[in-house]
């Protein structure tokens, strides 16, 4: 089929070198990967059509979803949902629209290139449908149909508006006061509205791990989900946890969290999101976002925006203490590091139809960020066309007034700011009552698009767990596992092979002695807290109980069973070495001594906690882990070292201890983290996780990147780093990091060859909502999508050794010399994980949208590609990137 026609500048090939000088050094692990030349490619130098896709190719789709599903590494993982998720193999093009007229306030500019696979939009063109329900906004900032790709949200928002003008003014304000007393279990519940046949009132639960309750599943955290770089990964564990709520009767999972992006290792609730890096942030959460909706469910995202600390994030030391607005967080960001590094992944979710968003605590620029116009008004509702509902974080307004005109919809928790008072204020004319139509519209449209009638009453005794879920849990760490250092000597390191005889070592192998940590309460989580034992998750609203955690012992003990000569395993379950010494043979044996003399394999088990309303002191290990690990080493030859962690921990005392054979690197598991560690270590699994972060060398190599000062009137986090944070960071300050950002081994070995790039023209569909940014080329507004394709990269992926596995192939780009202003060194701009048996190959594509190529102008107010050389890295890591080519734009 024939793609939307458009002429491109000259975007032609000038070269393509099989190498390049790598940054860095490169660990023996990843000496045994071969990479073969890149293949030229010469393609004219003007192209009006994109090349077709391979039908064999598996790409790294990125629009609306289709029939077909993700490429995934086993078989066996349960369908989720009623339909599949996104063409797999077979690519059809898109069928030609145009995308539907935006208010006269904000005329579409470019609308995005992205790599996901394409296939002919399932809803019908934008302009199609989104005439028919437009209505001139009563204010800036209203809601309208403009930009929305799907009938069905089109139809609820007239249903919605519908409802609302039947509704009396007290039958408004009465949706929106507070609801005191019990709330079944909810974190928020509003009252019902029968007129809109909702008999209970919308029910808000935490959390991101799972739901706050014994009864549902404990699910890995999103970081550890990161580590995974596969949106079938994503999808599925999305799908799982929205089923769980869904079953529990609570419409809004207070669930996805893509801020705090991590602008600082330090923060406290860095692992309740993805990655700090905002492209792979927004692939795994539009996904996320999907998997939610489909199951009727409202997908909430938060903090926005600029909430990455936690220290100060209510104005006081500690973050659960309310409230002193003099002495909150004030977090200076300009207008385009806002864009392009903290609501990126905010936009990703927009267009994937994201029902609601939660604004943050903190200050932003001065104004409270629920309060903010600049924030919620002319970025989120209008720019990026945000369609959904702005609920407050709990105890996050201040002012009924500014929160009402400032584009807050509804109030999380407390304090009850709207209610009585938003009544007074739309009586004595403060405040429109258009605005309060507004509100409710927003929040209305999602219920009705979502068919949320359907979902059973809240009851939070309701058993919602199941095996699908447990599956989905212990298949998503998996997956996610990340091999850092592993052995090239064959009886030492990973897998385990066939000992007699295993030792697991440290508190974090077995059950804490308090039993599941997460089911103690909120106030047991401050950070003088005697953590012991298994880490599964952390702490804080962003935690989940658990109805069970599988240790790693009980993991391996199950799995060693099932070996014909079962596998004798013991431990040693403290983190003091000398713990339990006693006299023997006239010299001083501690007990660890004598479990080491006999285990063929030792395995130290060591953890860092995090918690929300504290943000990390320090990136040590807990209970001194690191002289654990060193004693071992000092006593085993083979000694494993496996790490349970919110993100990067202090590495530099151990990590090069030689008789360190092996580490890898866990995050937070969830509850059936044992079974997978197992897995992985015997293996049954070969590990394929990628690190979604830099680990440093050294502690103070790492920016602190925090407001860290006194108790002060307005303290001020300022943003002067840009975009500048985690392995960008490292890139710029030419600081060799010890493991680089998308770094990660396998049993196998993988080479990437032939590699090609062509340009590509032709919309890419947002599933639901097409945002209002603009693209600017020449310096003139484009007619382009900012989300339409630009380009096409394709290599070959080869499992090159003896284990079938799963690799990352990842492109990166590198800015001409002459963008306006300093640019990374390279960007993640794709990613694809093919599953590929011994000596199989694969044809993987990267498919590029304008906006992946574009950097935000404040002196146009949008997005500019700039003219001159491209460069696009291939490779398997951030500084693993063998092959380049570069373009002239």
């Amino acid at each position: 089929m024939q793609l939307f026609e458009r002429s491109l500048p000259e975007f032609r090939s000038l070269n393509a070198s099989s190498t390049f000088e790598k940054v860095g050094r490169v660990p023996a692990e990843k000496s045994a990967r071969s990479v073969a030349t890149a293949s030229r490619r010469p393609r004219p130098a003007h192209l009006h059509v994109a090349m077709p896709l391979l039908a064999s190719a598996v790409v790294d789709h990125r629009c609306a979803p289709v029939a077909g599903s993700l490429p995934t590494s086993e078989s066996e993982w349960p369908v989720l949902l009623l339909r599949p998720l996104y063409a797999q193999e077979t690519v059809v093009a898109a069928s030609p629209f145009t995308l539907a007229k935006m208010r006269s306030l904000h005329s579409i500019g470019w609308l995005a290139l992205v790599p996901y696979a394409i296939a002919a939009p399932t809803s019908p063109p934008p302009d199609s449908v989104a005439a028919k329900a437009s209505d001139p906004p009563a204010f800036f900032g209203a809601i309208s149909s403009d930009g929305y790709t799907s009938q069905k949200w089109i139809d609820a928002l007239e249903k919605a508006r519908s409802t609302v003008a039947s509704l009396t003014f007290d039958q408004k304000i009465n949706f929106t006061d507070l609801r005191e007393g019990s709330l079944n279990g909810c974190s928020g519940l509003t009252f019902p509205l029968p007129q809109a046949d909702m008999g209970v009132g919308l029910c808000m639960a935490d959390g991101p791990t799972g739901i706050n309750t014994r009864y549902s599943t404990q699910f890995p955290a999103e970081v550890t989900a990161a580590a995974a770089w596969d949106r079938n990964v994503f999808y599925k564990r999305a799908a799982a946890i929205s089923a769980e709520y869904a079953r529990l009767g609570a419409q809004v999972p207070l669930s996805i969290v893509v801020g705090p992006m991590g602008r600082s290792v330090y923060g406290g609730r860095n692992w309740e999101g993805f990655s700090p890096d905002p492209f792979l942030a927004g692939e795994a959460v539009r996904p996320t976002v999907e998997a939610f909706q489909k199951n009727k469910v409202t997908a909430l995202i938060k903090h926005f925006v600029g909430n990455e600390q936690e220290r100060f994030r209510t104005g006081t030391e500690i973050g659960i203490a309310m409230n002193l607005p003099n002495q909150t967080v004030d977090s200076l960001i300009d207008a385009a590091t806002l864009r392009e590094t903290y609501t990126y992944a905010f936009a990703e979710a927009i267009r994937a139809g994201a029902g609601s968003m939660m604004c943050a605590y903190q200050q932003y620029n001065g104004t409270f960020a629920c309060e903010s116009e600049e924030l919620l008004v002319d970025l989120l509702k209008s720019e990026l066309n945000f369609h959904g509902w702005v609920l407050t974080d709990w105890g996050g307004g201040h002012n009924t007034t500014s929160l009402a005109l400032n584009g807050t919809d509804a109030i999380g928790g407390f304090p009850n700011l709207f209610g009585a008072a938003l009544a007074e204020d739309i009586k004595n004319g403060t405040v429109p009552e258009a605005m309060l139509d507004d509100k409710l519209v927003r929040i209305l449209t999602t219920w009705y698009a979502l068919d949320q009638v359907e979902l059973p009453d809240v009851d939070f005794e309701r058993y919602v767990a199941d095996q699908t879920s447990n599956r989905v849990a212990r298949k998503t760490l998996e997956s996610a596992i990340t091999l850092l250092k592993n052995s090239n000597d064959t009886d030492k390191g990973l897998p385990i092979g066939k000992p007699h005889d295993i030792a697991l070592i440290g508190s974090p192998a077995a059950p804490s002695r308090f039993g599941i940590l997460n089911n103690l309460p909120f106030t047991f989580n401050v950070p003088w807290t005697p953590y012991q034992g298994v880490l599964s998750d952390g702490f804080g609203s962003g935690s989940s109980p658990a109805p069970y955690v599988v240790d790693p012992l009980t993991g391996f003990v199950i799995r060693g069973l099932q070996e014909e000569r079962p596998i004798n395993i013991d431990g040693y379950y403290s983190d003091d070495p000398w713990e339990g010494t006693f006299l023997a043979d006239e010299k001083n044996t501690s007990a660890l001594d004598i479990k080491l003399m006999y285990a063929s394999k030792a395995f130290v088990f060591v953890a860092a906690a995090a918690s929300e309303s504290w943000d990390r002191k320090n990136l040590e290990l807990l209970n001194n882990g690191g002289d654990l690990i060193n004693y071992v080493a000092d006593h085993h030859n083979d000694t494993i070292v496996y790490v349970e962690a919110p993100g990067p921990v202090d590495m530099e005392p151990w990590a090069s201890h030689p008789n360190v054979t092996a580490i890898m690197y866990g995050y937070f598991g969830g509850q059936e983290m044992g079974h997978a560690i197992a897995n992985v270590a015997f293996g049954d699994v070969n590990p394929s996780g990628k690190l979604p972060f830099t680990l440093a060398k050294e502690v103070s190599d790492y920016p602190l990147n925090l407001y860290n000062g006194s108790v002060a009137i307005n303290p001020v986090a300022n943003f002067t780093e840009g975009e500048f944070i985690d392995y960008k960071y490292f890139d710029a300050a030419g600081i060799e990091p010890l493991y680089e950002f998308g770094y990660g081994l396998s049993y196998s070995t993988f080479a990437i060859s032939d590699v090609s790039a062509w340009p590509k023209t032709g919309p890419c569909p947002a599933p639901v909502r097409e945002t209002n940014e603009k693209l600017y080329v020449d310096g003139k507004l484009s007619n382009m999508g900012l989300y339409d394709y630009a380009a096409t990269v394709q290599a070959k992926v080869t499992n090159s050794g003896k284990v079938d596995g799963a690799e990352v192939a990842q492109l990166y780009i590198t800015y001409p010399d002459g963008t306006p202003r300093k640019m990374p060194v390279k960007s993640l701009r794709g990613f694809v994980k093919p599953y590929l048996k011994a000596g199989e190959s694969q044809t993987v594509q990267f498919e590029l949208r304008n906006k992946d190529l574009a950097y935000w102008s404040p002196d146009h107010h949008g997005w500019v590609v700039p003219r001159g050389d491209f460069t696009f890295h291939v490779g398997t890591s951030s500084r693993d990137l063998p092959i380049q080519k570069t373009f002239t734009f």
